[in-house]
């Protein structure tokens, strides 16, 4: 197959319109991504995109993990199985609603500017790209594979304007065997197109928008008849945002599948198009981005990310589906397609509790070598990423009555003394408060910090918000407390949980289930509205957050992580609450606008 790009998209120099669609293998598991690729083949599409993160394949500097959901070059390979041809879009910024979009957390401590040309942050995408992009090299269209196209960083027009920046980062994929096409994306206002595009470069320009396509394209046009008047490349939408992600105590965003199939006409009467996303899937453990703007402060996205997509969070055709399906060959842009792939998933019996157990009590267990300093240190000093960090005063509190200041965190807070609640902290731009009562001579402070995602968009991404704990001490009437215990709790998995010891009321705990399943392990949903806030754990793959305000009242399990026979959850809660019965659903549940639960 023969891939080349004039004024049209040609396959074997037959002009080709490009109907692809987002899937990101890593927000999917693989016993799910044949579904999803097929289902997209059978709705008419002819590709898939996907972002590559980095901070899924190197988590620590110079450890690099391409196995299970990690598997990329699988994935290419299934896709290719099922018809499609790939574009591939490896930042290595990318943005994604993805947790730093798409950084890893270490590079906090390598640099102080990302997406820059500061030389300790280009020698780390350089390593990066040096592992990463040889894999995909045999995958190319140029050495008969299914990749027919790559993208050069992302949405970059959007927060800077360094040309020389973009130009590093295409040469660096060049050094490592990348000889397809390369593009930009972003979105389709002048300004943005203007500084991200590398079109001097030889880089296609690409755009990203939601509706609205003939003035998105012209705004592209125009540009392009200005600035490049001899080039002429075609139109395509790297991003036609067909829904929306969610964030945590706000109604799931829906968009209509009529209104949505309009505008996908609009897109293709006028050149090609990436649904963005086809398939969104899930952001797993801890994985979820943030947002950040001045006027709504810090917003951490929710753990599922079915994007209202043309599918849902476990890979099954919406109305969506059917209206752009009946659109494409509606346009005459596909001859037959398969019938979609459709999974059941089932609502297993209700299973109780077996064991329990505090936080507190398991903590010699869990982070038998707190470090001790001085002063509250980061996430990113600890050596940490992802989870929590409890802080725990090493000298007694003063008794009384006084107010306790935590200064400088972007994390949710719980404020305890001597294992009892005495505030949470939610996310606050200044120094925080609360009054404090300790009735005895010797208490001590325990503070839970939860890093709820990074912020994967914007400046902010830059700032010091993004390290991760308390950045700026805790006081009391004024006075600094000195000396703290840090106990890192990464939770990547419920490993060193001690369920031997007791559970007390009103505090963080792990709770522990088993359950049976005698025939083949379907997909399922487990039930979480009314059980406060945390994570879970499937037989010990943390399927990520939940939280009772919505809008998502179940969590999603895909049956590949599930077994025949016994299966284990653990569900780790921290506001207090007796998780003692595990309830499973057949479907997802949502809070959605105006009509409250929307199954």
């Amino acid at each position: 197959m023969k891939f080349t790009v004039h004024d049209q998209f040609y396959i074997d120099g037959k002009p080709t319109k490009l109907i692809s669609g987002a899937i990101h293998y890593f927000r999917i598991t693989p016993g799910k991504w044949r579904q999803s690729l097929h289902n997209l083949r059978a709705m008419g599409g002819n590709a898939v995109e996907t972002y590559i993160p980095w901070n899924l394949h190197e988590p620590e500097p110079g450890v690099f993990n391409f196995s299970g959901i990690a598997d990329l070059p699988q994935f290419i390979e299934l896709a290719a199985a099922e018809g499609l041809h790939v574009i591939l879009r490896p930042g290595p910024y990318i943005c994604a609603e993805w947790e730093f979009g798409g950084y890893p957390y270490w590079l906090l401590n390598r640099t102080k500017r990302v997406r820059s040309r500061d030389p300790q942050y280009m020698q780390a995408v350089a390593d990066y790209f040096a592992v990463l992009l040889p894999k995909l090299v045999p995958y190319q269209s140029t050495q008969g594979g299914p990749v027919i196209m790559m993208q050069v960083e992302n949405e970059y027009g959007s927060y800077g304007n360094d040309k020389a920046y973009l130009a590093a980062h295409a040469a660096l994929m060049r050094r490592y065997g990348i000889d397809v096409p390369l593009f930009t994306a972003d979105g389709g206002w002048l300004p943005m197109i203007a500084s991200g595009n590398l079109v001097a470069d030889g880089l296609i320009p690409m755009l990203t928008f939601g509706s609205n396509a003939r003035e998105s394209f012209g705004e592209l046009t125009k540009y392009m008849q200005s600035a490049y008047p001899e080039v002429s490349y075609p139109k395509m939408s790297m991003e036609f945002w067909d829904g929306w992600f969610n964030n945590w105590g706000k109604p799931a965003v829906q968009r209509s599948p009529v209104e949505t199939a309009r505008e996908v006409w609009a897109v293709l009467a006028e050149g090609s198009i990436n649904l963005y996303m086809f398939s969104g899937g899930t952001n797993f453990g801890f994985m979820n981005g943030a947002n950040f703007s001045d006027q709504d402060g810090y917003k951490p996205q929710v753990t599922a990310y079915d994007y209202d997509g043309p599918l849902t969070e476990d890979g099954n055709p919406t109305a969506k589906f059917s209206a752009i399906r009946d659109l494409i060959a509606d346009m005459g842009l596909a001859g037959d397609l398969p019938a979609p792939m459709i999974s059941h998933p089932v609502a297993y019996a209700p299973v109780t509790a077996d064991q329990r157990v505090s936080l507190f009590n398991t903590l010699a267990t869990l982070a038998p070598t707190p470090v001790v300093s001085d002063r509250t240190l980061t996430m990113e000093e600890l050596g940490q990423g992802y989870g929590y960090v409890l802080y725990e005063s090493v000298d007694p509190i003063r008794g009384g009555e006084s107010r306790l200041n935590i200064e400088d965190s972007t994390d949710r807070i719980q404020v305890f003394c001597d294992h009892q609640l005495v505030a949470t902290r939610e996310y606050q731009p200044t120094s925080w408060h609360t009054a404090l009562t300790v009735p005895e001579s010797d208490a001590h402070l325990q503070l839970l910090a939860e890093n709820q995602g990074r912020i994967n968009y914007g400046p902010a991404m830059i700032s010091p918000m993004q390290h991760r704990g308390i950045r700026g001490g805790v006081r009391q009437d004024g006075a600094y407390i000195a000396n703290w215990r840090h106990y890192s709790l990464p939770l990547q998995h419920p490993d060193g949980i001690d369920f031997s010891q007791d559970w007390a009321p009103g505090q963080p705990a792990f709770y522990h289930f088993q359950f049976r399943i005698d025939g083949e392990p379907q997909d399922t949903f487990i039930d979480v509205a009314g059980m406060g806030k945390g994570v879970i754990f499937v037989n010990g793959f943390n399927i990520g957050r939940f939280w009772e305000i919505g809008p998502d009242l179940t969590m999603y399990v895909p049956f590949d992580l599930l077994r025949r026979g016994m299966n284990e959850v653990v569900v780790f809660e921290t506001e207090g609450r007796d998780v003692g019965v595990l309830r499973f659903r057949d479907r997802a549940v949502k809070i959605t606008e105006g009509s409250g639960e929307n199954e």
